[in-house]
């Protein structure tokens, strides 16, 4: 039987973990699809891209079970000792226990944890563009006509020499034969190359970013949408991820002196259920300036997250 992912990363962190001298021979099948390592690869540009993607992945982990697999692995800058029972017992001390073995089985935790999130890339569509979202900060202006959005997105190379990304926004009318075209423009971070209407409520846009990103590299970018008028706009505003997301922060501004009659918070939705037009959730009270501001974390694929509300105005 093939070794598994979680099987990869135990036999990464023996001996020096990620400072071995062979890790380039050690890394399994698995890790170098998720960590976009090719044949081609040097050893050192293997070493640089797994680590760099299992850091950033170490970030969604508690923070004891964080510090103990990331000890494991020597990619601590704290743990760097010869020997994985040395880094181990550094874990233990570092999050208050007595024996290295209570760090051993918040590594092995972790390590289930990583192995789920590194088989999710694999089978990310976006993967195999070369990068994908770390987090993503929105804001809709639903106090101007037609509705604005500004996204801002911090994204990781999952490959060397990626210096052109595409972006997506899908835009479904609330109202027979509209037909609003979906508009782009970058605030900063990139330029629009090509764009393509893939349907009336979908767009797509290539971006060509202000510099080449080698593996494991952190961009942020941008950009401003414009499509439906407010009118023909379903109430909502979600994400629906596709690929891993750890974060995502929305804040949507209506006029406070027409504010919807209900909003409500959208926590892990199948998104067919927003088409029920009923709160999930407890109601949302919008501020005096009319803002309602979320924030998720740990978001599941497929699921939506965000904010909806009635189009009945009090």
């Amino acid at each position: 039987m093939a070794p598994s992912t979680y099987d990869e990363l135990l036999e990464i962190h023996r001996g020096r973990g990620m400072l071995a001298h062979d890790i380039a021979a050690r890394v399994g099948a698995h890790l170098r699809t998720a960590c976009g390592v090719t044949n081609s690869d040097s050893p050192a540009a293997v070493r640089r891209k797994v680590a760099g993607r299992l850091v950033e992945l170490c970030q969604r982990l508690p923070t004891d079970v964080r510090i103990c697999v990331l000890a494991a692995l020597a990619l601590h800058r704290e743990a760097d000792h010869q020997f994985v029972q040395d880094r181990m017992g550094w874990a233990a001390g570092r999050i208050n226990r007595d024996h290295p073995r209570a760090a051993v089985r918040r590594m092995k935790v972790g390590f289930r944890i990583l192995a789920e999130q590194l088989d999710d890339l694999v089978t990310d569509p976006r993967m195999h563009q070369g990068w994908h979202t770390v987090s993503l900060r929105s804001l809709l202006r639903m106090d101007v006509d037609p509705p604005e959005l500004l996204e801002e997105r911090v994204i990781v190379a999952a490959a060397d020499d990626l210096d052109e990304i595409e972006i997506r926004l899908s835009a479904p009318s609330g109202e027979a034969g509209a037909t609003n075209p979906i508009t782009a423009a970058i605030v900063y971070g990139g330029e629009i190359v090509r764009e393509e209407p893939v349907a009336s409520s979908h767009g797509k846009f290539e971006v060509r970013l202000p510099r080449t990103l080698r593996a494991g590299d952190h961009h942020e970018y941008g950009v401003r949408f414009s499509a439906l008028s407010r009118a023909d706009m379903r109430p909502y505003y979600v994400l629906t991820p596709l690929q891993s997301c750890a974060r995502f922060a929305v804040r949507v501004r209506f006029d406070p002196a027409a504010l919807p009659a209900k909003i409500w918070k959208v926590d892990g939705v199948p998104p067919r259920a927003l088409d029920d037009f009923r709160p999930l959730a407890d109601l949302l009270d919008a501020d005096r300036l009319g803002e309602i501001s979320l924030e998720f974390s740990g978001l599941q694929q497929g699921l939506s997250y965000g904010v909806q509300w009635s189009d009945t105005v009090r």
